[in-house]
């Protein structure tokens, strides 16, 4: 499959360069019409982010002239200035960048790991963590490494550079840090499990709760309903607005603990994928299976507890909800569904028909 980034890169840079002229045009007459005001700083101010603009612009367009090119096949990858077997490539990942902001993370980039031996007539990407590794006398990944691509750049959907790296890349095609899992092929065509039906585990809540709440609610109630109906108060007068506040807060207890009841944590595996509620009344996270590169079984990605979690690795560019929970780690996006501590131990076995080669043996 081919992928192309000049059409971006000349719409981005034309838009840019409109955006400088606009931003020129519109200061020149608000000078023409008020005058030059008592501070230069809004005119300075504009006119620095209309050379901003072009700056940018202009880089994009010089970007968009200069040659390039990535085929991703059977043979391997074919670049502008060199073509790449499966077999001189040790590894290829699409790295999201840590920007500080779990929610939404950036495009990410598109790099490749040459086999011992191979290089490419490129400079190789500058590696700062191997240098101060190296000076901390700490073990440093020593692995020669490209970026290739910014995926912010392509005019394809970042799915199709993921489904195509699947396709041909096999093992090469790394979804998760290898201190989790050494890469394996990435099915994407649907679960092992065939026909098999699915199966749901279920963390029961305690009823109790919302049960006392109520009873206290009603308790409460029954004196303030009285006095509002006219019967004799059965309480002094002065307790009558203390019975009110602690009905209110019952009754609202109640029914939020009630909703938390009737909605128990709960994990469903099955042909279309699995599913998840992490805590009792939250949201549903679900993911098919051909958006899920990737399940571990360990501690929690982001903050290690006590807990043992299930995490899925999604294939990049797979669109997530909202609600979806995800942290980057080692510049993979990993989401992290629920921990296992309360469901029954058949679970992972039960995962294992429908996830296949996606389920890593637990750490």
């Amino acid at each position: 499959m081919e992928f192309t980034i000049s059409g971006r890169l000349r719409r981005r840079g034309a838009g840019m360069l409109c955006a400088s002229g606009a931003i020129v045009a519109g200061l020149v007459a608000w000078l023409a019409v008020r005058g030059m005001p008592g501070s230069p700083a809004g005119p300075l101010t504009a006119a620095g982010f209309a050379l901003l603009a072009a700056l940018r612009g202009t880089a994009d367009l010089r970007r968009a002239r200069k040659p390039f090119r990535l085929r991703i096949d059977a043979f391997g990858l074919t670049l502008h200035d060199a073509e790449v077997s499966w077999e001189q490539v040790d590894a290829v990942a699409l790295e999201y960048r840590d920007t500080g902001e779990d929610s939404q993370p950036s495009k990410p980039r598109l790099v490749l790991w040459t086999a011992a031996g191979a290089r490419l007539p490129r400079p190789a990407d500058r590696r700062y963590d191997a240098w101060f590794a190296e000076a901390l006398g700490v073990l440093a990944d020593q692995r020669v490494r490209y970026t290739l691509l910014d995926t912010g750049d392509l005019d394809q959907p970042l799915g199709a550079l993921s489904a195509a790296l699947a396709e041909y890349g096999g093992a090469h095609f790394e979804t998760a840090p290898r201190s989790l899992r050494e890469p394996v092929p990435v099915t994407v065509s649907g679960p092992e499990g065939g026909q098999r039906p699915g199966q749901v585990f279920t963390v029961p809540g305690r009823a109790l709760p919302w049960v006392l709440c109520l009873v206290l609610a009603l308790a409460c109630t029954e004196p303030v309903a009285g006095a509002f109906l006219g019967q004799r108060a059965p309480v002094p007068i002065g307790l009558l607005g203390p019975d009110f506040a602690v009905a209110a807060g019952a009754w609202f207890f109640t029914v939020r603990l009630y909703a938390r009841w009737r909605r128990p944590r709960r994990l469903a595996v099955g042909p279309e994928g699995l599913s998840a509620r992490a805590r009792p009344g939250g949201p549903e996270v679900h993911f098919g299976w051909p958006q899920v590169a990737a399940l571990t079984v360990g501690p929690h990605p982001a903050a290690p507890d006590a807990h043992t979690w299930l995490t899925v690795w999604p294939l990049p560019g797979t669109d997530l909800p909202p609600t979806t929970p995800r942290h980057l780690v080692a510049g993979h996006l990993a989401c992290p569904l629920t921990p296992l501590t309360p469901f029954p131990p058949t679970l992972i076995p039960a995962l294992h028909p429908f996830a296949g080669e996606r389920l890593a043996p637990p750490t």
